[in-house]
């Protein structure tokens, strides 16, 4: 599979940040789950394609949330 490719078919991502939100915010996160722990929140989902990916990340940013991981999940 090309880099392209990657970019391009829906992935499997977990992304870490510092701070909580609720569970209820998954719909705007393009319905990734939500996980608080220790405050820190794990979102894990599927985005489209990597526009999408940057979509989530801006969103988190706007929220003031530092981002300290963002994993791609083979599956």
């Amino acid at each position: 599979m090309t880099n392209k490719q990657m970019c391009e078919s829906p992935s499997f991502y977990e992304i870490q940040v510092k701070g909580t939100f609720d569970e209820s915010w998954s719909d705007w996160f393009g319905g990734f789950t939500i996980t608080r722990e220790n405050g820190k929140t794990l979102l894990a989902g599927q985005a489209i394609d990597q526009a999408a990916l940057l979509g989530i990340l801006a969103k988190i940013n706007d929220l003031g949330l530092v981002i300290l991981t963002v994993m791609r999940i083979d599956r």
